[in-house]
C-alpha cells in the first residue's frame, strides 16, 4: 500500500540519490534540494510516497511564490517500479489542492517532450501545452510548458 507524507529534511538524502537515477541528464544536486526545501512550507510544498516497507519510492514539489501567481510544479518523480499506480496522480492533486490554498490561479510545469506517459497523464488531468523551451533539460532535451487553470 502507498501513503503519501509531506517530505521532511531528512528524506533529502534519497530524494538526491533517486534523482539520479530518475533525472540522470540533469539532476538536482543536494544544495539545490536544500534551497528549494529553505522555502517549506511557505512558498513551496513537498511530499512522498512511501512503500509497505516505509520506502519512499517517489516525490513531488510545488512553489507559489504569492497570492495571485500561478504556481510552478518543481518536480514528480516516482521510481520505474511503481509507476502507472496513480502515484503521479495522487501527487498533482495535492500540489494543486495547496496551491489552491495558497492562491494560485493556475499551475505551469515543464515536461520533457519525449516523456509520453508524463504529457498523456497531464492531459488526462486538465492540463494543455502551451510552448516549448528548447534544450531545457540540456542540449538537445526540449520540454513542453503546460498549464491547467485552478479552480477556486
Amino acid at each position: 500500500m502507498i501513503t503519501i507524507r509531506d517530505a521532511i529534511a531528512l528524506d533529502l538524502p534519497v530524494l538526491v540519490s533517486m534523482e539520479k537515477q530518475l533525472f540522470s541528464e540533469s539532476p538536482w544536486s543536494m544544495g539545490q534540494f536544500k534551497e528549494e526545501f529553505a522555502g517549506v512550507p511557505k512558498t513551496r510544498a513537498f511530499i512522498v510516497a512511501i512503500n509497505g516497507e516505509n520506502q519512499i519510492v517517489g516525490y513531488a514539489g510545488v512553489l507559489v511564490v504569492a497570492p495571485g501567481v500561478e504556481a510552478d510544479v518543481l518536480t514528480v518523480a516516482v521510481l520505474p517500479e511503481y509507476q502507472k499506480q496513480g502515484i503521479a496522480t495522487q501527487f498533482m492533486g495535492r500540489l494543486e489542492a495547496w496551491a489552491r490554498e495558497k492562491g494560485a490561479p493556475a499551475m505551469m510545469l515543464e515536461v520533457g517532450i519525449e516523456n509520453n506517459a508524463a504529457i498523456d497523464l497531464y492531459i488526462k488531468l486538465g492540463y494543455s501545452k502551451i510552448s516549448t523551451r528548447a534544450n531545457y533539460y540540456g542540449p538537445a532535451l526540449d520540454a513542453f510548458v503546460m498549464r491547467k487553470e485552478l479552480t477556486p
